[in-house]
């Protein structure tokens, strides 16, 4: 007779120890940051949860990303300190810091200032979006998206 020991669903399915996504908010207003936390509370992307970091200029911005390289995605305010701080900090990112793969997302409540497709054109963004037009199910759309082609994510081969 033969006895079997039952296993139980954890050594099934091992978890796996996903580190979170860090995403950096860089915004000058509080409440986009609050907005966004609201929106993203207990939303994984690709099977890995979100840490969040928080800069209110782009200088705080660009000290916070030498800080840490392991951020993997900018939510950028283009309208900071300065009408164009956050394309500014776009180019010091690209340019002298060298960082390809850090994922970008602009983000701007006055798209007058950087019109969609001269910044696409011109810059070096993973995404662009309007926060009037921003809803829960498109920053988590381009989180998604924006990730996927992330060096970072282990699901993806490189």
């Amino acid at each position: 007779m033969i006895d079997f020991i039952e296993e139980d669903e954890e050594s099934l399915h091992p978890k796996l120890d996903l580190h979170p996504w860090k995403i950096l908010i860089a915004d000058d207003d509080s409440n986009v940051h609050d907005t966004t936390l609201l929106a993203l509370s207990g939303v994984k992307i690709h099977g890995r949860p979100l840490e969040f970091i928080h800069a209110y200029s782009a200088k705080e911005a660009h000290s916070i990303i030498r800080r840490n390289p392991d951020i993997a995605l900018i939510l950028l305010d283009v309208v900071m300190e300065t009408v164009d701080a956050g394309l500014k900090l776009v180019s010091v990112i690209r340019n002298e810091m060298s960082l390809p793969n850090l994922r970008i997302v602009l983000r701007t409540g006055q798209p007058g200032y950087a019109p969609e497709q001269h910044v696409s054109e011109t810059f070096a963004i993973d995404g662009y979006t309007t926060k009037s037009k921003l809803t829960r199910s498109l920053l988590i759309s381009v989180l998604n998206d924006t990730l996927a082609n992330s060096h970072d994510n282990p699901e993806i081969p490189n």
